[in-house]
Protein backbone atom coordinates (compact mmCIF):
# COMPACT_ATOMS: atom_id res chain seq x y z
CA UNK A 1 0.00 0.00 0.00
CA UNK A 2 2.85 2.48 0.91
CA UNK A 3 5.14 3.58 -1.62
CA UNK A 4 4.92 6.14 -4.69
CA UNK A 5 4.94 6.50 -8.45
CA UNK A 6 8.89 7.46 -8.77
CA UNK A 7 7.00 10.02 -11.84
CA UNK A 8 4.87 11.91 -9.24
CA UNK A 9 6.56 14.90 -7.67
CA UNK A 10 7.16 14.76 -3.88
CA UNK A 11 5.21 17.47 -3.18
CA UNK A 12 2.01 16.34 -4.72
CA UNK A 13 2.66 12.45 -2.94
CA UNK A 14 2.98 14.26 0.38
CA UNK A 15 -0.27 16.07 -0.12
CA UNK A 16 -2.25 13.05 -1.85
CA UNK A 17 -0.81 10.98 1.48
CA UNK A 18 -2.13 13.77 3.89
CA UNK A 19 -5.39 13.50 2.37
CA UNK A 20 -5.54 9.73 2.67
CA UNK A 21 -5.45 10.14 6.31
CA UNK A 22 -7.74 13.47 6.54
CA UNK A 23 -9.91 11.06 4.57
CA UNK A 24 -11.04 8.36 7.28
CA UNK A 25 -11.69 10.59 10.06
CA UNK A 26 -13.84 12.78 7.76
CA UNK A 27 -15.74 9.77 6.62
CA UNK A 28 -16.51 9.05 10.20
CA UNK A 29 -18.09 12.09 10.95
CA UNK A 30 -19.77 13.29 7.74
CA UNK A 31 -20.41 9.86 5.35
CA UNK A 32 -21.14 6.89 7.57
CA UNK A 33 -24.23 8.52 9.09
CA UNK A 34 -26.74 5.46 10.16
CA UNK A 35 -29.41 7.79 8.96
CA UNK A 36 -28.59 7.05 5.22
CA UNK A 37 -28.72 3.49 5.83
CA UNK A 38 -31.94 2.22 3.93
CA UNK A 39 -31.52 -1.65 3.75
CA UNK A 40 -34.90 -3.08 5.15
CA UNK A 41 -33.29 -6.80 5.55
CA UNK A 42 -30.77 -7.89 7.77
CA UNK A 43 -27.64 -8.11 5.45
CA UNK A 44 -24.70 -9.76 7.14
CA UNK A 45 -21.29 -7.99 7.81
CA UNK A 46 -19.12 -8.45 4.62
CA UNK A 47 -16.61 -11.38 4.22
CA UNK A 48 -13.11 -9.91 2.51
CA UNK A 49 -11.62 -11.62 -0.22
CA UNK A 50 -8.78 -11.03 -2.45
CA UNK A 51 -9.40 -10.36 -6.46
CA UNK A 52 -6.17 -11.03 -9.06
CA UNK A 53 -5.39 -8.32 -11.22
CA UNK A 54 -2.31 -7.77 -13.66
CA UNK A 55 -0.91 -5.40 -10.97
CA UNK A 56 -1.42 -8.40 -8.13
CA UNK A 57 -3.84 -9.21 -6.18
CA UNK A 58 -6.33 -6.56 -3.96
CA UNK A 59 -8.73 -6.92 -1.32
CA UNK A 60 -12.08 -6.63 -1.29
CA UNK A 61 -16.04 -6.42 0.69
CA UNK A 62 -18.19 -9.09 -0.45
CA UNK A 63 -21.67 -8.45 0.35
CA UNK A 64 -24.05 -11.06 0.37
CA UNK A 65 -27.66 -11.28 -0.07
CA UNK A 66 -29.84 -13.14 2.75
CA UNK A 67 -30.26 -16.73 2.87
CA UNK A 68 -33.96 -16.10 1.99
CA UNK A 69 -33.47 -14.17 -1.36
CA UNK A 70 -30.57 -16.77 -2.24
CA UNK A 71 -33.22 -19.76 -1.77
CA UNK A 72 -35.64 -17.71 -3.80
CA UNK A 73 -33.64 -16.90 -6.64
CA UNK A 74 -32.55 -20.44 -6.55
CA UNK A 75 -36.03 -22.40 -6.63
CA UNK A 76 -36.69 -20.79 -9.75
CA UNK A 77 -33.21 -21.71 -11.15
CA UNK A 78 -31.12 -19.06 -11.15
CA UNK A 79 -28.16 -17.25 -9.48
CA UNK A 80 -28.11 -14.22 -7.42
CA UNK A 81 -26.84 -11.32 -9.69
CA UNK A 82 -24.13 -9.31 -8.78
CA UNK A 83 -22.99 -5.52 -8.98
CA UNK A 84 -19.10 -4.12 -8.81
CA UNK A 85 -18.91 -0.96 -7.08
CA UNK A 86 -16.01 1.21 -7.49
CA UNK A 87 -15.60 3.80 -4.65
CA UNK A 88 -14.89 7.50 -4.96
CA UNK A 89 -11.90 9.41 -3.21
CA UNK A 90 -10.29 11.75 -6.08
CA UNK A 91 -8.36 8.45 -7.22
CA UNK A 92 -6.25 8.98 -4.02
CA UNK A 93 -8.53 7.87 -1.39
CA UNK A 94 -8.37 4.00 -0.40
CA UNK A 95 -11.29 3.54 1.76
CA UNK A 96 -14.32 0.96 0.48
CA UNK A 97 -15.94 0.99 3.08
CA UNK A 98 -17.45 4.55 2.27
CA UNK A 99 -19.81 2.47 -0.06
CA UNK A 100 -21.65 0.90 2.94
CA UNK A 101 -24.91 2.23 2.76
CA UNK A 102 -25.40 1.40 -0.78
CA UNK A 103 -24.06 -1.98 -1.09
CA UNK A 104 -26.13 -3.20 2.04
CA UNK A 105 -29.08 -1.42 0.46
CA UNK A 106 -28.45 -3.36 -2.98
CA UNK A 107 -27.88 -6.77 -1.49
CA UNK A 108 -31.12 -5.98 0.47
CA UNK A 109 -33.56 -4.89 -1.97
CA UNK A 110 -32.17 -6.30 -5.02
CA UNK A 111 -31.26 -9.40 -3.47
CA UNK A 112 -27.35 -9.51 -5.17
CA UNK A 113 -23.78 -9.45 -4.15
CA UNK A 114 -21.92 -6.55 -4.25
CA UNK A 115 -18.23 -6.54 -4.59
CA UNK A 116 -16.14 -3.46 -3.07
CA UNK A 117 -12.22 -3.35 -4.32
CA UNK A 118 -9.87 -1.58 -2.62
CA UNK A 119 -7.84 -0.44 -5.61
CA UNK A 120 -4.83 0.80 -5.81
CA UNK A 121 -4.29 4.84 -6.20
CA UNK A 122 -1.81 7.49 -6.20
CA UNK A 123 0.57 8.91 -5.12
CA UNK A 124 1.28 4.52 -5.00
CA UNK A 125 0.15 4.37 -8.82
CA UNK A 126 -0.39 6.69 -11.51
CA UNK A 127 -3.36 6.17 -14.15
CA UNK A 128 -4.12 3.58 -15.88
CA UNK A 129 -3.78 1.51 -13.48
CA UNK A 130 -7.01 1.83 -11.09
CA UNK A 131 -8.88 1.23 -14.40
CA UNK A 132 -6.43 -1.61 -15.52
CA UNK A 133 -7.45 -2.69 -12.14
CA UNK A 134 -11.22 -2.43 -12.44
CA UNK A 135 -11.54 -4.33 -15.80
CA UNK A 136 -9.75 -6.81 -14.35
CA UNK A 137 -12.13 -7.11 -11.54
CA UNK A 138 -15.07 -7.18 -13.54
CA UNK A 139 -13.64 -10.07 -16.07
CA UNK A 140 -13.08 -11.68 -12.78
CA UNK A 141 -15.97 -11.83 -11.53
CA UNK A 142 -17.64 -12.20 -14.42
CA UNK A 143 -15.95 -15.94 -14.20
CA UNK A 144 -15.99 -17.19 -10.50
CA UNK A 145 -19.85 -17.43 -10.73
CA UNK A 146 -19.53 -20.80 -10.03
CA UNK A 147 -17.14 -20.61 -7.26
CA UNK A 148 -18.64 -17.63 -5.28
CA UNK A 149 -23.01 -18.51 -6.34
CA UNK A 150 -23.33 -15.87 -8.47
CA UNK A 151 -24.38 -15.13 -11.61
CA UNK A 152 -21.81 -14.64 -13.77
CA UNK A 153 -23.69 -13.14 -17.03
CA UNK A 154 -25.86 -10.54 -14.41
CA UNK A 155 -23.05 -8.48 -13.72
CA UNK A 156 -23.76 -4.80 -13.22
CA UNK A 157 -21.31 -1.89 -12.24
CA UNK A 158 -21.69 2.08 -10.81
CA UNK A 159 -19.04 4.02 -8.77
CA UNK A 160 -18.56 7.74 -7.63
CA UNK A 161 -17.10 10.59 -8.03
CA UNK A 162 -13.63 9.29 -9.46
CA UNK A 163 -15.18 5.40 -9.06
CA UNK A 164 -17.53 6.59 -11.73
CA UNK A 165 -14.80 7.35 -14.53
CA UNK A 166 -13.44 4.25 -13.71
CA UNK A 167 -16.98 2.52 -14.26
CA UNK A 168 -17.07 4.36 -17.74
CA UNK A 169 -13.43 3.59 -18.77
CA UNK A 170 -13.86 0.25 -17.71
CA UNK A 171 -16.91 -0.41 -19.77
CA UNK A 172 -15.20 1.21 -22.91
CA UNK A 173 -12.20 -1.14 -22.19
CA UNK A 174 -14.67 -4.26 -22.04
CA UNK A 175 -16.36 -3.02 -25.48
CA UNK A 176 -12.38 -2.46 -27.23
CA UNK A 177 -11.68 -6.10 -26.40
CA UNK A 178 -15.58 -7.29 -27.64
CA UNK A 179 -15.84 -8.91 -24.28
CA UNK A 180 -19.33 -9.26 -22.29
CA UNK A 181 -20.48 -5.80 -20.86
CA UNK A 182 -21.85 -5.18 -17.79
CA UNK A 183 -25.29 -5.42 -17.90
CA UNK A 184 -25.50 -1.74 -16.57
CA UNK A 185 -23.89 0.98 -15.31
CA UNK A 186 -24.43 3.74 -12.86
CA UNK A 187 -22.50 6.89 -12.24
CA UNK A 188 -22.92 8.82 -9.19
CA UNK A 189 -21.47 12.54 -9.43
CA UNK A 190 -18.60 11.21 -11.53
CA UNK A 191 -16.34 12.56 -13.89
CA UNK A 192 -15.61 11.99 -17.61
CA UNK A 193 -12.72 14.59 -18.44
CA UNK A 194 -9.91 15.27 -15.42
CA UNK A 195 -8.31 17.64 -17.76
CA UNK A 196 -10.95 19.97 -18.26
CA UNK A 197 -9.88 24.07 -17.39
CA UNK A 198 -11.03 24.32 -13.31
CA UNK A 199 -12.73 28.06 -14.96
CA UNK A 200 -15.48 25.25 -16.94
CA UNK A 201 -15.97 23.96 -13.79
CA UNK A 202 -18.41 26.21 -11.76
CA UNK A 203 -20.53 26.05 -9.09
CA UNK A 204 -23.23 28.85 -6.99
CA UNK A 205 -21.24 27.43 -3.94
CA UNK A 206 -18.41 29.63 -2.35
CA UNK A 207 -16.57 26.32 -1.01
CA UNK A 208 -17.92 23.10 -3.25
CA UNK A 209 -16.32 20.15 -2.16
CA UNK A 210 -14.83 19.22 -5.39
CA UNK A 211 -12.80 22.78 -5.36
CA UNK A 212 -10.21 23.93 -8.31
CA UNK A 213 -7.17 22.15 -5.53
CA UNK A 214 -8.72 19.18 -5.46
CA UNK A 215 -8.41 19.09 -9.15
CA UNK A 216 -5.13 19.89 -9.40
CA UNK A 217 -4.21 17.51 -6.91
CA UNK A 218 -5.36 14.85 -9.02
CA UNK A 219 -4.06 15.55 -12.07
CA UNK A 220 -0.41 16.34 -10.33
CA UNK A 221 -0.86 13.14 -8.88
CA UNK A 222 -2.88 10.40 -10.46
CA UNK A 223 -3.07 11.92 -13.64
CA UNK A 224 0.67 12.98 -14.01
CA UNK A 225 1.81 12.42 -17.71
CA UNK A 226 -1.41 10.98 -19.00
CA UNK A 227 -2.47 12.14 -22.24
CA UNK A 228 -5.58 14.96 -21.94
CA UNK A 229 -6.69 13.91 -25.51
CA UNK A 230 -7.15 9.59 -24.95
CA UNK A 231 -10.75 8.72 -24.87
CA UNK A 232 -9.46 5.81 -21.90
CA UNK A 233 -8.17 9.59 -19.93
CA UNK A 234 -11.74 11.31 -20.70
CA UNK A 235 -14.41 9.08 -21.39
CA UNK A 236 -16.57 11.83 -22.65
CA UNK A 237 -14.14 11.95 -25.99
CA UNK A 238 -14.96 7.90 -26.79
CA UNK A 239 -16.25 7.62 -30.19
CA UNK A 240 -18.15 4.28 -28.88
CA UNK A 241 -20.46 5.56 -26.85
CA UNK A 242 -23.19 3.97 -28.55
CA UNK A 243 -22.56 0.69 -27.58
CA UNK A 244 -22.82 1.35 -24.01
CA UNK A 245 -25.34 -0.47 -22.01
CA UNK A 246 -28.72 0.92 -20.25
CA UNK A 247 -26.69 3.64 -18.17
CA UNK A 248 -27.90 6.03 -15.22
CA UNK A 249 -26.17 9.45 -14.59
CA UNK A 250 -27.09 10.92 -11.26
CA UNK A 251 -25.08 14.71 -10.86
CA UNK A 252 -25.89 17.37 -8.31
CA UNK A 253 -26.36 21.22 -9.10
CA UNK A 254 -23.80 22.40 -6.81
CA UNK A 255 -20.93 19.62 -7.93
CA UNK A 256 -18.36 21.13 -10.45
CA UNK A 257 -18.22 18.21 -12.39
CA UNK A 258 -21.81 18.23 -12.93
CA UNK A 259 -21.27 19.86 -16.78
CA UNK A 260 -19.53 17.24 -17.79
CA UNK A 261 -21.99 14.63 -16.49
CA UNK A 262 -24.59 16.07 -17.67
CA UNK A 263 -23.03 16.21 -21.03
CA UNK A 264 -22.55 12.50 -21.40
CA UNK A 265 -25.96 11.94 -20.55
CA UNK A 266 -27.08 14.12 -23.36
CA UNK A 267 -24.30 11.99 -26.12
CA UNK A 268 -25.65 8.79 -24.90
CA UNK A 269 -29.15 9.48 -25.09
CA UNK A 270 -28.67 10.87 -28.68
CA UNK A 271 -26.95 8.19 -29.41
CA UNK A 272 -29.72 5.71 -28.51
CA UNK A 273 -28.18 4.37 -25.27
CA UNK A 274 -31.04 3.92 -22.82
CA UNK A 275 -30.47 6.91 -20.23
CA UNK A 276 -31.53 7.61 -17.33
CA UNK A 277 -30.45 10.79 -15.78
CA UNK A 278 -31.22 13.03 -12.49
CA UNK A 279 -29.61 15.87 -11.62
CA UNK A 280 -30.81 16.60 -8.00
CA UNK A 281 -31.31 20.34 -6.49
CA UNK A 282 -29.94 21.84 -4.01
CA UNK A 283 -26.80 19.61 -3.20
CA UNK A 284 -23.57 19.08 -3.73
CA UNK A 285 -20.77 16.26 -4.85
CA UNK A 286 -21.04 12.88 -2.27
CA UNK A 287 -24.80 13.15 -2.17
CA UNK A 288 -25.79 9.55 -1.70
CA UNK A 289 -23.76 9.45 1.72
CA UNK A 290 -25.16 12.84 3.45
CA UNK A 291 -27.56 14.84 4.47
CA UNK A 292 -30.79 15.79 2.82
CA UNK A 293 -31.65 12.10 3.73
CA UNK A 294 -34.33 12.19 1.50
CA UNK A 295 -31.39 12.75 -1.87
CA UNK A 296 -30.08 9.73 -0.67
CA UNK A 297 -32.69 7.92 -0.33
CA UNK A 298 -33.97 8.33 -3.78
CA UNK A 299 -30.25 8.21 -4.96
CA UNK A 300 -29.59 5.17 -3.95
CA UNK A 301 -33.57 3.95 -4.61
CA UNK A 302 -32.55 4.37 -8.50
CA UNK A 303 -29.50 2.32 -8.07
CA UNK A 304 -31.79 -0.39 -7.34
CA UNK A 305 -34.55 0.39 -9.88
CA UNK A 306 -31.87 0.19 -13.00
CA UNK A 307 -30.39 -2.96 -11.40
CA UNK A 308 -34.09 -4.68 -10.80
CA UNK A 309 -34.71 -3.65 -14.55
CA UNK A 310 -31.72 -5.11 -16.10
CA UNK A 311 -31.03 -8.10 -14.15
CA UNK A 312 -34.95 -9.16 -14.87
Amino acid sequence: MFGNDPKIDLLPALTARAFQIMFRPMFKLQYSSPQVQFATKNVAKPTRITIPTRHGEIRALLYSPTDEDVAAQRAVGRRPPVHLILHGGAFIVRVPQQEDNVARYLASEVGGYVVVPDYDTAPKVRFPVSEEQAYDIFRWIQSAGAAHGWDGERVSVGGPSSGGKLVLTLTQMAIDAGDPLPVAISVEFGLSDPFRPNSARTSAKARPVVAPSLMDLTRSTYFKGADPRSPLTAPLRYDRLAEFPPTLILTAEHDTLRHEMNELADELAAKGVPVTHREFAGVDHGFTHVKPVEVAREAITMIGDLLRRTYA
